[in-house]
């Protein structure tokens, strides 16, 4: 299926008796010519095409999603918010559409994988084209379960999904933004990564499969709900985690300063909103996950590695999230956040 075909189904298929009142066909065929025009990469046609759906239908809440992907492709981040907050306000019930349909495509992508089974993992992947990268990811998948379960003293209770996809797949699966190297889904407790050789070749492939499996392994110690930012800037501290060099930390925390240099600071409060909703620009949910990463990160370095088995243990035994860290690192979060900047002056 192409790419934007999803869009395709779902304004076809969306609040029925409200598109036949408000859409004429003309502007559907009009969006469906774009569709067509943005999948073979003819974004020419597809502008032109868009514009004559919405000069046709105003109101087209879809034609207004596409607009704002092409606006987003020519890097006109502000065009593209703008006209993505149109579609969500012509339609509110737009992205819920959206991802029932992407799920269901997914599913059906998904089913057609090869299976295998191992020890501490069950591995879906496309097959023998794809089967040395699936033994890569076994590797290095029992290897970060094994120091995990070691450092936690405790070990998941079930064996942990991973679903191995080319970029084609990943894309035609999920739809999913170029950047994102896979995710981890707690609804049905799967880890799906991309293959491909990233930027960085197959040491940023491993730290993709190390940042889901922490994901997965932590929501198994303790299912209940944490601050996105917390479970994003563990999982990048243990796919980073170098135990052959002592100053990996220091290195990285001065990795991150440089990359943040100039930049707005976030607080606790908006980093969660931030990275929970993505509802804005993409430089600044970027900007937030660095700053959940260098968090984790500073509290490893002032308070030692420890800190986050020890943080998930008091959880585990009854404690809330503040009241855990407290207990750990002796002084509240929004504490350490402010050294952390501190630091960097």
């Amino acid at each position: 299926m192409k790419r934007t075909a999803l869009l395709f189904l779902s304004f076809c298929a969306l609040c029925g008796p409200v598109r036949a009142a408000s859409q004429t066909n003309d502007a559907v065929q009009w969006l469906s010519k774009a569709v067509a025009a943005y999948d073979r990469e003819d974004y020419g046609a597809a502008k032109t095409n868009v514009a004559i759906a919405l000069e046709r239908e105003p109101n087209f809440a879809e034609a207004y999603l596409l607009k704002g992907m092409l606006a987003y492709r020519d890097g006109n981040v502000d065009d593209a918010n703008a006209d993505f907050k149109r579609a969500m306000t012509l339609n509110p019930h737009l992205p819920a559409d959206l991802r029932g349909q992407l799920e269901k495509q997914a599913r059906e992508i998904e089913a057609g994988l090869t299976q295998q089974d191992f020890a501490h993992f069950t591995l879906q992947f496309h097959g023998a084209d794809e089967r040395d990268k699936a033994w890569q990811a076994v590797k290095s998948l029992d290897d970060i379960y094994n120091e995990m379960g070691s450092l936690f003293g405790v070990f998941p209770s079930q064996k942990i999904s991973v679903i191995i996809f080319n970029t084609e797949e990943f894309w035609d699966a999920w739809n999913a933004p170029s950047w994102l190297g896979g995710f981890f889904d707690k609804r049905d407790g799967k880890i799906r990564v991309r293959m491909d050789a990233p930027q960085g070749g197959d040491d940023e492939y491993l730290r993709r499969l190390r940042h889901e499996f922490t994901h997965a392994f932590l929501y198994q110690l303790y299912p209940n709900e944490l601050p996105v930012w917390f479970n994003e800037g563990a999982a990048q501290f243990y796919a980073y985690k170098n135990p052959t060099d002592s100053f990996w930390k220091d290195k990285r925390l001065e990795e991150l300063r440089k990359i943040m240099k100039g930049a707005p600071r976030l607080n606790l409060a908006k980093m969660q909103d931030v990275i929970a909703k993505k509802n804005v620009s993409p430089g600044l949910i970027y900007l937030a996950y660095l700053e959940s990463e260098a968090f984790v990160l500073y509290v490893a370095k002032e308070h030692g590695d420890a800190w986050i088995p020890s943080f998930i243990a008091a959880l585990r035994q009854g404690a809330s999230f503040d009241a855990a860290f407290q207990q750990v690192v002796g002084i509240a979060p929004a504490a350490v956040l402010d050294q952390l900047h501190h630091s960097w002056e």
